[in-house]
């Protein structure tokens, strides 16, 4: 995955679990940490298909096909 910044308001779910994070734009392996550290904020059943998408790029590329999520 190319280390094109992200923009957490095009991904409702990601801009919720950032509650805590004031910039606009993310690294993605910090969005795939934070996906995963906070995995259980996440609501599954509102995920758009983009979103969606990216959680499985983001996966591919810093978790190896997996996610760590408790």
């Amino acid at each position: 995955m190319e280390t094109t910044l992200i923009n957490r308001h095009r991904y409702p779910e990601l801009d919720l679990i950032l509650w805590d994070r004031a910039e606009t734009f993310v690294e993605p392996d910090v969005a795939f940490r934070l996906y995963e550290e906070r995995w259980r904020f996440v609501d599954q059943d509102r995920l758009e298909q983009e979103e969606q998408e990216l959680i499985l790029q983001l996966k591919k590329a810093y978790g190896h096909g997996h996610m760590l999520v408790a």
